[in-house]
C-alpha cells in the first residue's frame, strides 16, 4: 500500500485525505468566494466589468506561472516546507487585497494569492504519488477531489453573504484567516512524505533538461493537453458565472448557490463514482464513460439554450451538473495516469500538469469569457468544442499506445 513512507509516519488515512483536500480547496475558494463581489468592485474602484475580470485573469496567470516551481521546489526541499511557506505568502496576499486602497493594489494582492494558492493541489498530488500506487493512489485522489468539491459549493454562498452584510473586503479577510488556520494544522499534523534520500538537488540547468524531457514525452503532454482542454471548458462556466447568474438567470448576487450547488453535487457524485468504480473498471472504461457524460451534457446544453429565450433555472443549472460529474469522474484517473508516465519526478510532473491546466483556465477565464457575456449559447458551444477537442486528443493517444503495444 505505502511506497516510500512507513505507515507509522502517516496520520490516520481519513485525516490525511482531509488535509490534502483542504489544501487543494485554497485555489478554488480564492476564485469562487469573491465572484459575487464583481459589482461591488466596479462601484468601489469605478472600473468597467472588463477591468474587474482582470482580477481573475492576473490571479490565474500568476497561479499558472508558479505551478512550474511548486512541485520542483518540493522535490528539492521536501513537501511540507514548501506547503507552509506558500500558505504564509497566501495570507500576506489576502491581507493586501483586504486593505487595498486602489484597484492596482488589489491586483497586486491577487498576484500574491496566485503565486501561492496552487501549492496545496500540486504538492498534494505529489504526496499521493509518494505514499500510494496503483488503484490505491487513484482512490485516494478521488477522495481528495471529493473534499475539494466542497469549496465551490460553500465559497460563493459564504462569500455572497459576507459581501451582503460586511462588504467585499470581508471575503479576503476570511481567506486570510482560513489559510492561517490551515498553516497551523499542517505544521502540527501534515507528515513529510519525501525522505531526504529521494530529494532532487535544485540545479537549474538540470531542471531545464528534465523539463525539456517532459515536454517531449508525447503520452505525458498529450494527456496533459486533453485534461487542460476540459479545464478550459469548465473555465467558461465558472468565469462567466457572474454574468450568467445576474443577467441571464436574473438572480441576485447572493444567489450563486443556484449554479454552484448543482455543480458540486454533480462533481461529488462523479468523484465518488470514480473511487468506487476504480475497483472494478479499468481506467480506459472509466475515462470513456466520463467523456460520454460530458459530451452528452454539453450537446444537450447547446440544444436547450439555442431554443430557450429565457432559460428555466432547472435546465440552466442542471445540465452543467452532468458535465461536472463527468469531469470529476475522469480527473483522478487521468491525473494518476499522467503522473505515472514520469513517476521519478512526480513533483515536477505535477507542476507542469498544473501549469498546463491553469494556463488554459487563465486564458479562458480572464480573456475569452467576455466573448460569451450575454450569450449563453456561445458559452455552451465553447464548452462543447473543448470537450470534443479533448476527446479527439485522448482517442489519438489510445490508438498510438495500441500501435506501440502491438
Amino acid at each position: 500500500m505505502y511506497v516510500t513512507v512507513p505507515p507509522f509516519l502517516l496520520p490516520p488515512y481519513p485525516l490525511m485525505v482531509l488535509m490534502l483536500g483542504l489544501l487543494a480547496c485554497v485555489a478554488p475558494a480564492t476564485i469562487d468566494a469573491y465572484l459575487p463581489a464583481f459589482s461591488a468592485l466596479e462601484q468601489e474602484f469605478n472600473v468597467p466589468p472588463q477591468s474587474v475580470q482582470q482580477t481573475l485573469g492576473v490571479y490565474m496567470s500568476a497561479y499558472a506561472a508558479m505551478l512550474l516551481l511548486h512541485g520542483t521546489l518540493s522535490d528539492a526541499w521536501g513537501r511540507k516546507p514548501v506547503v507552509l511557506a506558500s500558505l504564509l505568502v497566501y495570507v500576506a496576499g489576502s491581507v493586501m487585497a483586504a486593505v487595498a486602497p486602489s484597484f492596482s493594489f488589489l491586483l497586486a494582492g491577487r498576484v500574491l494569492q496566485g503565486l501561492s494558492a496552487g501549492a496545496g493541489l500540486v504538492i498534494g498530488q505529489a504526496m499521493v504519488r509518494d505514499c500510494y500506487e496503483g488503484q490505491q493512489a487513484q482512490r485516494t485522489f478521488s477522495y481528495i477531489v471529493l473534499v475539494f468539491n466542497v469549496s465551490p459549493a460553500l465559497a460563493p454562498i459564504v462569500g455572497g453573504q459576507l459581501i451582503a452584510h460586511l462588504g467585499w473586503r470581508s471575503v479576503f479577510w476570511m481567506l486570510a484567516v482560513l489559510a492561517a488556520l490551515a498553516a497551523c494544522l499542517c505544521a502540527l499534523r501534515l507528515p513529510e512524505t519525501l525522505p531526504p534520500s529521494r530529494r532532487q538537488p535544485l540545479v537549474w540547468s538540470q531542471l531545464r533538461v528534465e523539463l525539456w524531457f517532459l515536454l517531449r514525452n508525447i503520452p505525458f503532454m498529450g494527456m496533459s493537453l486533453a485534461l487542460s482542454l476540459l479545464i478550459g471548458a469548465q473555465a467558461f462556466l465558472i468565469g462567466a458565472a457572474p454574468d450568467f447568474i445576474t443577467h441571464t438567470l436574473k438572480l441576485p448576487e447572493t444567489a450563486f448557490a443556484a449554479l454552484f450547488v448543482p455543480l458540486v453535487i454533480g462533481a461529488s457524485a462523479g468523484a465518488l463514482a470514480s473511487a468506487l468504480l476504480s475497483r472494478r473498471w479499468e481506467a480506459r472504461k472509466l475515462i470513456t464513460c466520463a467523456y460520454g457524460l460530458m459530451l452528452g451534457s454539453c450537446l444537450a446544453y447547446v440544444a436547450y439554450l439555442a431554443r430557450a429565450a429565457e432559460p428555466a433555472l432547472l435546465w440552466a443549472v442542471g445540465l452543467p451538473a452532468f458535465f461536472a460529474a463527468g469531469l470529476a469522474m475522469l480527473f483522478p484517473v487521468m491525473t494518476m495516469q499522467v503522473l505515472a508516465q514520469v513517476s521519478a519526478r512526480s513533483g515536477l510532473a505535477a507542476s507542469l500538469l498544473g501549469f498546463c491546466q491553469m494556463a488554459t483556465f487563465s486564458l479562458v477565464s480572464g480573456w475569452c469569457v467576455p466573448w460569451v457575456y450575454g450569450q449563453p449559447v456561445r458559452m455552451a458551444a465553447a464548452m462543447l468544442l473543448a470537450v470534443v477537442a479533448s476527446l479527439a486528443a485522448w482517442l489519438w493517444l489510445q490508438k498510438r499506445a495500441d500501435r506501440v503495444v502491438s
